[in-house]
């Protein structure tokens, strides 16, 4: 039993070493966002924490920078809830919340020599799209921008793990609404506010390109024949 292990321990380790990225990956990726709030003169809006699904497709230049076209779904509540008047923290209306990311940006990699984890940064540009579930309102698109960082782990070059933190900031303006509520009923409020959405997400790695080349080719130099400094013989008295 003991053995069987050992055996598949060193195929594990053959099958990791030395491994990189494809030119295209396809990395299907599901995760959690956490709840985030919105604050308003007398009141505050708050978006509920919930699971996330999406997926992106990286375009690697080489080993180590990378082009990344993502969308993420968040299907979430969200509500509007009073300072005062009515009491504190009390709820003025709640609903049903859909949130469409789709973002671009750079990937910078990372490069551990000999090992097959290889960790990542990049930033991000895009649109979110406000879907609320209340009649009468339509959906709202945003601008935003994000910022990721987590780490690839290569079972082959074609298999690998990602696990990752992204941070996504839909950008508001003086106007904006934010609208929750049931039967129809909403709570505009204008002002200006930013909605802060940190993730934590896990998924997979699927190579459909062709295999990278190496980070550091290193050309063989011919250097000539190589010379053994001749000596005279010692002389003989």
């Amino acid at each position: 039993m003991k053995k069987n292990w050992l055996t598949a321990g060193l195929v594990l380790l053959v099958l990791t070493t030395g491994f990189a990225q494809t030119s295209v990956e396809l990395i299907p990726s599901a995760g959690y966002s956490f709840a985030d709030r919105v604050g308003f003169y007398d009141s505050y809006g708050k978006i509920d924490g919930a699971a996330n699904l999406g997926g992106s497709l990286l375009f690697n230049f080489n080993r180590l920078v990378g082009l990344e076209l993502m969308y993420n779904h968040v299907g979430t509540t969200s509500g509007l809830y009073q300072y005062n008047g009515y009491g504190p923290n009390t709820p003025v209306s709640q609903g049903n919340l859909s949130l469409d990311y789709i973002m671009m940006g750079p990937v910078q990699s990372f490069n551990i020599p000999g090992s097959p984890v290889r960790p990542f940064i990049g930033g991000m540009l895009g649109a979110a799209i406000f879907s609320p579930g209340v009649d009468g309102y339509s959906n709202d698109v945003k601008f935003t921008w994000g910022a990721q960082m987590g780490t690839n782990i290569y079972f082959t070059p074609r298999l690998g793990l990602r696990l990752k933190a992204q941070l996504l900031a839909p950008v508001g303006g003086p106007g904006d609404g934010f609208y929750a509520g049931n039967d129809g009923t909403g709570a505009p409020v204008s002002a200006y506010s930013n909605v802060y959405q940190f993730s934590l997400n896990a998924g997979l790695v699927i190579g459909l390109g062709r295999e990278l080349a190496p980070l550091h080719p290193r050309p063989a130099l011919y250097r000539g024949p190589r010379y053994r400094r001749r000596y005279p013989p010692y002389p003989y008295y």
